[in-house]
Protein backbone atom coordinates (compact mmCIF):
# COMPACT_ATOMS: atom_id res chain seq x y z
CA UNK A 1 0.00 0.00 0.00
CA UNK A 2 1.39 3.74 -0.89
CA UNK A 3 1.91 6.05 1.81
CA UNK A 4 0.38 8.71 2.35
CA UNK A 5 2.05 11.66 1.15
CA UNK A 6 2.30 15.20 3.32
CA UNK A 7 2.04 18.07 1.20
CA UNK A 8 2.19 21.36 2.77
CA UNK A 9 2.37 25.00 1.30
CA UNK A 10 5.44 26.45 1.21
CA UNK A 11 7.08 30.17 1.50
CA UNK A 12 10.29 31.15 0.14
CA UNK A 13 12.81 33.01 1.89
CA UNK A 14 16.72 34.09 1.88
CA UNK A 15 19.69 34.06 3.99
CA UNK A 16 21.66 36.98 3.10
CA UNK A 17 24.87 37.55 4.47
CA UNK A 18 24.21 38.98 7.83
CA UNK A 19 20.77 38.91 7.48
CA UNK A 20 20.08 35.04 7.34
CA UNK A 21 16.56 34.99 6.95
CA UNK A 22 15.31 31.78 6.51
CA UNK A 23 17.76 30.34 9.19
CA UNK A 24 16.40 32.90 11.94
CA UNK A 25 12.98 32.10 11.36
CA UNK A 26 14.16 28.14 11.86
CA UNK A 27 15.97 28.72 15.21
CA UNK A 28 13.12 31.24 16.27
CA UNK A 29 15.32 34.22 16.34
CA UNK A 30 12.83 35.77 13.80
CA UNK A 31 9.12 35.32 14.93
CA UNK A 32 7.43 37.47 12.57
CA UNK A 33 8.04 37.55 8.47
CA UNK A 34 7.30 40.79 6.36
CA UNK A 35 6.36 40.97 2.90
CA UNK A 36 4.92 43.54 0.96
CA UNK A 37 2.05 41.50 -0.39
CA UNK A 38 -0.09 39.46 1.44
CA UNK A 39 -2.75 36.05 1.53
CA UNK A 40 -5.75 34.39 2.85
CA UNK A 41 -4.03 31.52 3.62
CA UNK A 42 -3.51 30.47 7.57
CA UNK A 43 -2.42 27.78 8.68
CA UNK A 44 1.13 25.36 8.53
CA UNK A 45 3.64 26.36 6.23
CA UNK A 46 6.67 24.61 5.04
CA UNK A 47 9.97 27.33 4.97
CA UNK A 48 12.44 27.18 2.59
CA UNK A 49 15.65 28.98 1.84
CA UNK A 50 15.83 30.18 -1.51
CA UNK A 51 18.73 28.51 -4.04
CA UNK A 52 19.80 30.96 -6.04
CA UNK A 53 20.20 34.10 -3.81
CA UNK A 54 20.64 32.74 -0.38
CA UNK A 55 24.06 31.60 1.04
CA UNK A 56 25.14 28.73 3.42
CA UNK A 57 24.02 25.65 4.06
CA UNK A 58 20.41 26.30 4.04
CA UNK A 59 20.57 27.53 0.24
CA UNK A 60 17.96 25.25 -1.07
CA UNK A 61 16.12 23.27 1.58
CA UNK A 62 12.97 23.00 3.35
CA UNK A 63 13.93 24.34 6.80
CA UNK A 64 11.09 23.51 8.90
CA UNK A 65 7.26 23.83 9.31
CA UNK A 66 5.29 26.86 11.17
CA UNK A 67 2.22 28.32 11.31
CA UNK A 68 0.98 31.33 10.24
CA UNK A 69 -2.02 32.51 12.64
CA UNK A 70 -2.21 36.06 11.62
CA UNK A 71 -1.15 39.04 9.04
CA UNK A 72 -1.56 43.08 10.01
CA UNK A 73 0.47 45.89 9.44
CA UNK A 74 3.73 46.23 10.90
CA UNK A 75 4.40 47.90 13.70
CA UNK A 76 7.24 50.08 15.19
CA UNK A 77 7.70 46.67 18.34
CA UNK A 78 7.64 44.54 15.41
CA UNK A 79 11.28 45.14 14.32
CA UNK A 80 13.46 42.79 16.59
CA UNK A 81 11.10 39.86 16.01
CA UNK A 82 10.77 40.55 12.20
CA UNK A 83 14.79 41.48 11.63
CA UNK A 84 14.44 44.61 9.83
CA UNK A 85 13.78 48.07 10.23
CA UNK A 86 9.80 49.32 10.62
CA UNK A 87 8.06 49.91 7.11
CA UNK A 88 4.48 51.23 7.34
CA UNK A 89 4.24 49.15 3.85
CA UNK A 90 5.08 45.86 5.04
CA UNK A 91 2.59 43.28 6.35
CA UNK A 92 3.54 41.22 9.19
CA UNK A 93 2.91 37.40 9.31
CA UNK A 94 2.92 36.06 12.64
CA UNK A 95 4.43 33.14 13.22
CA UNK A 96 4.11 30.16 15.85
CA UNK A 97 4.10 26.12 16.51
CA UNK A 98 7.77 25.65 15.24
CA UNK A 99 8.13 22.09 13.90
CA UNK A 100 11.71 21.12 12.67
CA UNK A 101 12.28 18.04 10.34
CA UNK A 102 14.79 14.80 10.81
CA UNK A 103 16.65 16.40 8.44
CA UNK A 104 16.49 19.19 5.87
CA UNK A 105 15.88 18.25 2.21
CA UNK A 106 15.83 20.25 -0.79
CA UNK A 107 13.16 20.97 -2.54
CA UNK A 108 11.70 22.32 -6.12
CA UNK A 109 9.40 25.22 -6.11
CA UNK A 110 6.68 25.40 -8.48
CA UNK A 111 5.75 29.24 -9.58
CA UNK A 112 2.17 30.21 -8.97
CA UNK A 113 2.71 33.90 -10.92
CA UNK A 114 4.45 36.67 -10.68
CA UNK A 115 7.32 37.13 -8.38
CA UNK A 116 8.07 35.09 -5.27
CA UNK A 117 6.01 36.24 -2.65
CA UNK A 118 3.00 33.78 -2.83
CA UNK A 119 2.79 30.54 -1.39
CA UNK A 120 3.36 26.93 -3.57
CA UNK A 121 2.89 23.21 -2.61
CA UNK A 122 5.46 21.59 -1.23
CA UNK A 123 5.95 16.97 -0.28
CA UNK A 124 7.74 16.41 2.39
CA UNK A 125 9.94 13.02 2.07
CA UNK A 126 8.85 10.07 3.58
CA UNK A 127 11.79 9.32 6.05
CA UNK A 128 11.56 12.56 7.06
CA UNK A 129 9.92 13.21 10.55
CA UNK A 130 8.12 15.94 11.84
CA UNK A 131 9.41 17.46 15.09
CA UNK A 132 8.04 19.55 17.78
CA UNK A 133 10.25 22.60 18.88
CA UNK A 134 7.88 23.67 21.88
CA UNK A 135 10.76 25.68 23.56
CA UNK A 136 10.42 28.71 20.57
CA UNK A 137 7.58 31.00 21.64
CA UNK A 138 5.77 33.12 19.37
CA UNK A 139 5.80 36.90 18.88
CA UNK A 140 3.70 38.24 22.50
CA UNK A 141 0.60 39.58 20.28
CA UNK A 142 -2.99 39.61 21.77
CA UNK A 143 -5.33 37.72 20.40
CA UNK A 144 -9.17 39.26 19.59
CA UNK A 145 -12.09 38.71 21.95
CA UNK A 146 -15.08 37.90 20.30
CA UNK A 147 -18.48 38.28 22.57
CA UNK A 148 -20.69 35.99 20.31
CA UNK A 149 -22.55 34.52 23.69
CA UNK A 150 -23.73 37.93 24.77
CA UNK A 151 -27.58 38.97 23.79
CA UNK A 152 -28.85 42.37 23.69
CA UNK A 153 -29.87 41.98 27.02
CA UNK A 154 -26.45 41.38 28.41
CA UNK A 155 -23.96 44.32 29.49
CA UNK A 156 -20.05 43.76 29.26
CA UNK A 157 -17.86 45.52 31.89
CA UNK A 158 -14.33 45.68 31.14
Amino acid sequence: MAEKQRIYKALIMNDYPGAPYADWIKNGEKTIETRFRTFNYRGDIVICCGKTNSVGKNAGKALCIVELWKIRPMKKGDEKAAGVKFNPKLNCFLLKNWRHFSRDFEFSPQRISGAWQSLFDISIPNDVEIISKPYIKAFPEKRAVTYNSFSSKDSLQI
